[in-house]
Parts: C-alpha cells; structure tokens; sequence
C-alpha cells in the first residue's frame, strides 16, 4: 500500500473524533449571533480568521473576503473573467496608439457612511496611491512594480504616465505603450478609495507623529547597523517606535522551539518597523501618504462604496455591516449583515449544519468534511488563483541553479500522491505557472512523472554520485544536499515538505527545511537574500504565490525584475532569467486581443514547465458552505458557483424561496 495514501485515509477517520468539540466551540462562538441568524432581514457569514486593516493594503484571505461587501472598482469581471462597468459607466474610450485610455463614471455612486459623492479626484488619488514607489496596497494592486521596458532604455518605465480629472466624471490615463494587463488587472479589482476621508485619516497620523523625527530615526537605523549584537538596543527600538503610537510587534510570533522569545529575530522586526517609519518620515507629498497607508485608521473604519458599510468591529470577535441605502446598484436584500470570526472550521462546520449561521467563507478540508453530506447545506466549489511552489534560487553557485539537480529532484516525488496527503485530497496538482483558475493555463505542459530510476540516472550523468555510500550524493567536495526554508504556520505545506524530503532521499538528496515567520519572509527574499540566523543566501523557498485575474508574469519572472543589490525589493528573486521567456512575456503585454495572449502565455508556460525555476505543487480549491436557502435573484446555477466570481452581486443574495415566475 502507498504509505501517502494511506495517511490520507488515517486523517479522515480521525476527523470524526473532533466533531463533539467542535459543537462546543460553535455554541460559544455563536452566542451572539442566534438573534439575528433567522431574521431573513439579516444574514450571518462567519470569516475565518482575524481582520488586519479594512482597506487596500489587506493581506490575508480573512479580510478579503469582507472588501467585496465594502468597496467597488470601476469594473469587475463577469463568468469569463471579462472586465464589465462598476463605477465606470461604460467601458473606456481608447486612443489609436492604445496609450490613453478615458472613462466616464456614474454619477450615483456615494461612500459610506459619510454619504460623500464619489467623484474623478477619489478615483485619481487612488491611482497615485498606486502608482507610488512607497505603495503599499496589495502587491498586485501597486502599479509602481508594473513596468515596460521601451525600446531604448536602460531602465524600465512605469506603465502609468499620468492619471487625472477632466471634469467631475471623467477620469483619464495615460500610458507610457499600449498595455493589455491594465484592463484586467488594474482597472478591474482595485477598489476605490475617499480620497477626503483617506487625508484626514493621514492628518490624524501626522499628528500622531508629529514629535517624531525623521533624522532621530535614520540616526539610530544607522548605529543598529554598527552594532555586531543590536539586541541591548531593544528597548530603544521600542520606546522610538511607541513615541510614533505605532503597535509593537507581537512577541508570541517569535517564540522559539523552547518558548523563550527569540530576541534576535523580535530586534529584526524592530528595525524592519522602524525602515517603513523612516520612509514615511522622509517621503513627500503624495509618496508621504502611500508610505503611511497602511498605518491609517481608516483600516479599522473604512469609507466605500460598497453595498454594505462597516458599523461595528469587535477586534477578535466580530462585524456588523448595515445595508448601503444609495447603492448604486439597488440597496441589498439583508439589511444587516453579521460576520462572527470562527477560526475554528470544524466549529463553523457544526454552525452550519446546526442552522446557525447562513455563509461560512472558504472552507478547509476538515471542516468541510463534517457536512459535505449535511441535509440543508450546499456549497459551491471554485479553483483559486493562490498556488505552491518550492521556489530555488538560480544564481551561480547555488545548489538548484544547475538544471539537471531540479529535474531529478521533480523526477524523484511522486506529486499527485503528496498534493493529496498534504491538503486532504483539496489541493489541485500544477505543472507551470499559471493555476486551472486563470484563462492562461496551459493543460498540456509536460509533466515530470514519478520515476526514481529516472531521477538517479540524470544526477549519475551529471557527476552526481554517492561515494562512500552514506546514501547522500556529491559532487566536486559538495554534497546533494540543502536547507530548505518555508512560511510558518501553514500545516500543509509543512507536511507536503516532510514528505517530499523522505521521498528524494531515494535519489541521494539530504533536505532539511525550517519554518520562517511571516513578518520576516519578505526581508529574507530581498537583497541579500539571507534570512534570520543563516549566514548565507538560500537554496530554496517553499511558499504561496499567485496570479490574478490577468496572468501577466512580468514582475515575477522578467529578467529585468531580478534581485540585486540596486533592485532589492523587486519580485523575481529567484532570478530566473530566460531570453525566450522575455520575449513572450513582453508580446503578451501589449497584446490587447485576449485569444492571441492566452496562445502566448503558453507558450511561456512551456517553457516554465521545461525549465523548473520551482517544482509546482498545488492550486488552491475554494469551498463556501451556505444555508439551502441562501441564494441569487436567480438559483445558483453550478457553472456559476464554480467560478472565482461566483458572489460578485452581494446585493442581490437573499434568504428564503424564490419569487414566483409570472
């Protein structure tokens, strides 16, 4: 019997065991939400983890399943993942060359709850704030990384010229070349901020930190930089950062494996804190403000445009969303909206099947495994955009930047065995870069099948051999061997690494791999490219990655976007560079007929797949679990709830039975 197989069967048997306390756990967590849990005037949607900030600069799949009740873009996509009007009346107006594009916006669109008119400077400062070097809305919203390279240039230009009001109503863009990706990617999605409401939440900021000075700041940067041990200046770290009213951070994420706190790791995320301080400190106008952002209060108070507005927030706890009288699209069904926060998915599983709750967001195998067959219940089943890769860093000298080390290590792991033990049979397995999800995704990549021998093979040719027979290869005083290195936190991947790692000793590989810590992942992966404790750069990184809606890879894989001491915060820091694949990923930018891109895309996606800069694992399946009596204007039909958009319309959900067809 396959031993991975196996202990997939162990887990769901196993899974029983917790449903008693899971049931427990849901009474506690619900007390407050039974008054309204059958009131069809309200609907209970339970998140599954806690709210960071309410706005733009959201990371975390738990507060981005509350911004589409919040906010609106001025398009969003339709079943084919077509961008259609939102705020925007209409679709834009393109000039000849492709480079200026105009868009008139309704005019009865308000925020709320201030009630304010949504106008062409709200929709322009939002793109500034995007378009700044010190944005920090969410990665893929941050058009300061999204780049052309005009023929020419020694550098590459930003994409986004210049963006400005031409009347209350119309907003106007000017692009540096014709861009196919700022359609779907950038115009489409980004929700649209108050710009009134967002600078007076920055004036409050300054306030806060109007005793703080930047050289102050910049002065003690510069003596933690001096010092061989930074650690006795913790508590100045702290006193800087607490003089600014800025949260510490939180010590419980860096306790080590003998639950003392690790102080070197805890000083780290100090000096990191206090670099974003000293960028807002010394930025100005406009860039002032995008460092800031995500230090404004309107996180935790946003102002959209959204068919419900933020009425109550108990951090830890729970939201309450009151319906948007002046929703431009009809006021919703639910006047109230209550969202519990449930960690637990077994303790939403039980409320759910329960009756108490209408909505449970993204379900994980084990919750979702204790009422799949629940009379009451349906769900609707959609592929992600999220995917995992073990990620190697292909500059010289590194282990996996020889290609015939990671094509036996693909060889060596039988893939689909593992994404099914790791992720309880949910995970997809992928092959290249883009995920089922996406309009891109090539099928028909080759895919390397599990074949030890293979494996063992390659590494012989390559002068990979084990020679004093420890069952560890080597090669010119160097063993097949690596530290590997991965995000915290995240079970799956953690056993999907374990797994992998017992596998690939059958090929001669020695792999070890640590856990890292969220807040200091991104350090890590730019320039130098070391993480916490380790004295030189990394061979691999296990983590999450993924596309949009518009699959355009040039951040991440354009050569152009490789780390380096002059480009530390770009994307590809791995450093694949490829001719070929810069040549495709160019084409595809500015390609604006969607049938020719997707050809191009795979095209790229072939390469990907040859030339394995990451071994892909899996694409996330999304599951929501929702009362039988939820629905549309219109029954969900099964196409529709497959898709990522399935709940675009939120103001149209309702409870209860259908109308009756005349």
């Amino acid at each position: 019997m396959d031993p991975m197989r196996s202990s997939v069967r162990g887990t769901v048997s196993r899974r029983g065991l917790a449903c008693g306390a899971a049931l427990v756990l849901a009474a506690s967590a619900l007390a407050a939400a039974q008054a309204g849990a059958t009131d069809d005037e309200s609907l209970v949607y339970v998140i599954g983890g806690e709210i960071t900030t309410l706005n733009n600069a959201a990371n975390d799949g738990a507060t981005a399943a509350v911004m589409p009740w919040l906010y609106n873009a001025l398009y969003v996509y339709d079943e084919s993942l077509t961008p259609v009007p939102d705020i925007a009346a209409d679709y834009a107006e393109t000039s000849e060359d492709g480079t200026v594009w105009t868009i008139r916006l309704r005019d009865d669109v308000y925020f709320q709850p201030t009630g304010e008119q949504l106008t062409a400077e709200d929709v322009v400062f939002t793109y500034q704030l995007a378009n700044s070097q010190n944005c920090r809305f969410l990665p893929d919203s941050c058009l300061a990384f999204v780049t052309v390279t005009p023929e020419d240039a020694e550098e590459p230009a930003k994409v986004l010229q210049k963006v400005e009001a031409l009347d209350d109503f119309t907003v106007q863009f000017t692009l540096a070349e014709p861009y196919a990706p700022f359609a779907t990617g950038s115009l489409a999605g980004m929700p649209i901020n108050s710009r009134d409401a967002t600078m007076a939440a920055f004036e409050r900021f300054q306030q806060q930190t109007a005793d703080v000075q930047a050289a102050a700041v910049d002065a003690f940067l510069s003596a933690l930089e001096e010092v061989d041990d930074p650690i006795p200046l913790r508590s100045e770290a702290e006193a800087l950062l607490a003089s600014a009213g800025l949260e510490l951070p939180d010590e419980a994420s860096y306790i080590d494996e003998d639950g003392a706190l690790d102080e070197a790791r805890y000083v780290d995320a100090l000096q990191a804190a206090l670099d974003e301080l000293s960028l807002v400190l010394n930025a100005e106008e406009i860039d002032r403000v995008a460092a800031a952002y995500a230090y404004l209060d309107i996180g935790s108070a946003p102002v959209g445009t959204g068919p419900f507005y933020l009425s109550e927030l108990r951090a830890g706890q729970d939201l309450t969303l009151t319906r948007n009288e002046q929703y431009h699209h009809g006021p919703a069904s639910f006047a109230t909206v209550y969202m519990p926060i449930i960690k637990d998915d077994v303790a939403s599983a039980a409320a759910l099947a329960a009756g108490e709750i209408d909505w449970k967001d993204g379900f994980t195998a084990d919750g979702y495994v204790q009422v799949e067959d629940a009379p009451g219940v349906k769900f609707a089943r959609y592929p992600d955009f999220g995917y995992y890769a073990l990620q190697f860093n292909l500059r010289p000298g590194r282990l996996f930047a020889e290609k015939s080390v990671r094509q036996a290590l693909a060889y060596c792991i039988d893939k689909e065995a593992t994404v099914v033990a790791a992720t309880d049979g949910e995970g997809i397995p992928i092959y290249a870069d883009q995920p089922p999800a996406s309009w891109a995704y090539n099928p028909d990549v080759p895919r390397y099948e599990y074949d030890v021998e293979r494996a063992r093979a390659i590494l012989e040719e390559a002068g990979w051999i084990d020679a004093d027979g420890d069952g560890v290869r080597e090669k010119d005083g160097r063993l097949l061997a690596s530290h590997i290195l991965l995000r915290a936190g995240k079970p799956d991947r953690s056993k999907f690494m374990h797994l992998l790692a017992e596998q690939v000793r059958d090929c001669g590989f020695e792999l070890t791999f640590e856990e890292v810590d969220f807040s200091l992942m991104w350090v890590g992966l730019s320039w130098p490219l070391k993480f916490s404790g380790q004295d030189e750069q990394w061979d691999a990184y296990f983590g999450g990655w993924g596309t949009w809606y518009d699959p355009d890879p040039f951040s991440l894989w354009h050569s152009s976007n490789c780390v380096t001491a002059d480009k530390p915060d770009r994307l590809n820091y791995i450093c694949f560079q490829d001719k070929r694949a810069d040549e495709l990923i160019e084409a595809g930018q500015v390609e604006l007929d969607q049938a020719r891109r997707a050809q191009i895309y795979q095209e790229f996606e072939m390469i990907m797949a040859q030339e394995l800069p990451y071994l892909w694992a899996w694409s996330d399946q999304a599951i929501e679990g929702l009362a039988e009596d939820v629905h549309g204007a219109d029954e969900w039909t099964e196409d529709v709830m497959s898709t990522p958009t399935w709940f675009w319309e939120l103001e149209k959900v309702r409870k209860g039975g259908f109308p009756t067809l005349e």
